[in-house]
């Protein structure tokens, strides 16, 4: 059987005119001085593809400017974002379930002042793992994040909503649930209160209303989320 396709696009802002160039996904892009090597200073966001579509690109793009701005970094405009993703959408089979990602750093570290970031998107097939766990389910252990719900939204320099590249926190709560012998991790809040996991969002059922944690407590806005909550009315169910 043929391996799954993989693609891989550069976004160039240097001219500030957005343009793209396809590469190699096997090839090197990045310098030993780019700031998402050296420091994890950027962001990125992952979107669905199925069937050929991703639903509501846009809300990704919103997220992932709120991202940018708590960052200080200046990325490219929405219709730039989207050039980049339907390039990318457009090469994709449309059967093969895929995950597109759109990534962003800084740029070079010792650059020059007003450097453009280092933009790119990728798209490849859904982890196999994933699919096996959407029929089977999964177990979970919670792990503290070791700060009270509040203070990410209170202090910004924590990041709190914030989709950056530097998951080495997330993929550490991961590698201990594995050896915990669970799938995944729910974090909890240094006083106790439900978060998110590493990279998903909570949601439960009470009484016929779809419950999730709130925004307030500095957790990612979920994109899956917001689709389900979208589709709650018409299933007979409220949200909170």
């Amino acid at each position: 059987m043929a391996s799954a396709p993989k693609f891989l696009t550069l976004l160039d802002l240097a001219q500030g005119t957005g343009t793209l160039r396809r590469a190699d996904p096997a090839a090197p892009i990045l310098t030993a001085f780019d700031y998402a090597a050296t420091r994890g200073d950027g962001a990125f966001e992952a979107m669905h593809i199925y069937n050929g579509v991703i639903n509501k690109p846009e809300r990704h793009l919103e997220r992932m400017q709120r991202s940018l701005s708590n960052l200080n970094i200046l990325g490219p405009t929405a219709a730039q974002w989207m050039t980049l993703i339907e390039d990318l959408a457009g090469q994709w089979p449309r059967d093969i379930e895929g995950v597109l990602k759109l990534v962003i750093s800084r740029g070079q570290e010792g650059g020059p002042v007003g450097q453009p970031p280092t933009v790119y998107g990728t798209l490849v097939a859904i982890d196999d793992e994933l699919l096996r766990q959407r029929k089977s389910g999964i177990n979970i252990v919670s792990l503290t994040f070791g700060y009270p719900a509040s203070v990410r939204e209170e202090s910004p320099w924590l990041l709190g909503s914030t989709k950056y590249l530097s998951y080495a926190v997330n993929m550490a709560a991961k590698r201990e649930a594995a050896r915990r012998g669970a799938h995944d991790v729910l974090f909890l809040s240094d006083d106790g209160e439900v978060l998110e996991g590493p990279n998903a969002t909570v949601i439960w059922l009470v009484d016929d209303i779809l419950h999730t944690t709130p925004l307030e407590n500095g957790i990612l806005a979920g994109t899956t989320q917001q689709l389900i909550f979208d589709a709650a009315d018409g299933a007979g169910l409220g949200t909170k």
